[in-house]
């Protein structure tokens, strides 16, 4: 699965950008050449949308990105669909997940921050931007004009500014209520990452790279954690959601094999029927009788 940020990152002739502290601004004009395609990235991003149309795909939910919004997108993988007719232009921030935990930690302590509880938290977060963090967000655009670059802490001031004027806005506080939290976990769980990403065909080295760790040090966690390897918990999950999706969508076949995670129609049917007693489309046949 393709890494949109190295893929972004390590090819700088494809579109403007610059670092600073660690954070990544990219200026996306119309990059993806294909309409549908599966990314993953192990940053958080912040996108202003400038132009165009794309659908985000996750299990179970989609989003549309439309021109003039922002959207908040967790570290993770998910299938994106793009109006190539239309010309997407976006701000794409790329932020690691220690520098968040900074961010929101001095933002919490500016003052008393009331944040919601007990809500799961989407992959994608639509955030509300009012007139103080436009301001902020026509800043950050200037930066791609062509003019000299402004030195780095300029930068990061006027970031940071954009940040907490969108922390701030009331209407964002499930993005808020999620970055507590990540402050509060001090390292990134293991098994959220694994919940919200074992239906994308990614390796044992991209997971480990989302939960922001080493590849041993992801195994060995993982064994403590859930009892079993890696591949095996990946198997059992993927099969026991395309039980899930047979039981409780009409969605055909191929299209199940695809969204849990499997890419041979023949070696899913195979393995369905190992720990369900029968083919997919057997069962189904059987469940509907």
């Amino acid at each position: 699965m393709m890494n949109g940020y190295e893929f972004l990152k390590y090819k700088p002739e494809t579109c403007k950008q610059f670092s600073c502290k660690g954070i990544t601004f990219v200026y996306d004009d119309g990059l993806q050449a294909v309409k549908r395609v599966d990314i993953f990235t192990h940053y958080n991003i912040i996108a202003f949308i400038v132009n165009g149309e794309k659908i985000i795909h996750c299990p179970g939910k989609s989003w549309l990105l439309t021109a003039g919004n922002c959207y908040f997108f967790k570290k993770g993988a998910y299938n994106q669909a793009l109006y190539l007719h239309e010309g997407w232009r976006s701000m794409n921030i790329y932020i690691p997940d220690a520098y968040l935990r900074e961010l929101i930690g001095d933002y919490l302590r500016c003052g008393k921050v009331q944040t919601m509880g007990g809500h799961a938290i989407d992959q994608v977060i639509q955030l509300d931007i009012n007139e103080i963090s436009g301001g902020g967000q026509e800043l950050m655009f200037s930066a791609f004009s062509g003019k000299p670059i402004p030195a780095e802490d300029v930068l990061e001031q006027q970031f940071r500014q954009l940040i907490f004027s969108i922390f701030g806005n009331r209407k964002n506080q499930q993005l808020v209520s999620y970055l507590k939290k990540l402050a509060e976990q001090h390292k990134t769980s293991l098994f959220e990452v694994m919940e919200a990403n074992y239906m994308y065909n990614l390796s044992l080295t991209e997971y480990a790279r989302i939960a922001n760790r080493s590849l041993a040090t992801f195994k060995r966690e993982f064994r403590r954690l859930f009892y079993t390897t890696p591949a095996k918990w990946l198997m059992d999950r993927r099969l026991d959601f395309a039980q899930l999706m047979l039981d409780t969508t009409g969605k055909n076949i191929g299209q199940i094999m695809s969204e849990s995670g499997f890419e041979n129609s023949s070696h899913f049917s195979r393995v369905f029927k190992e720990k369900f007693g029968a083919s997919p489309l057997n069962y189904r046949k059987e469940k509907t009788h």
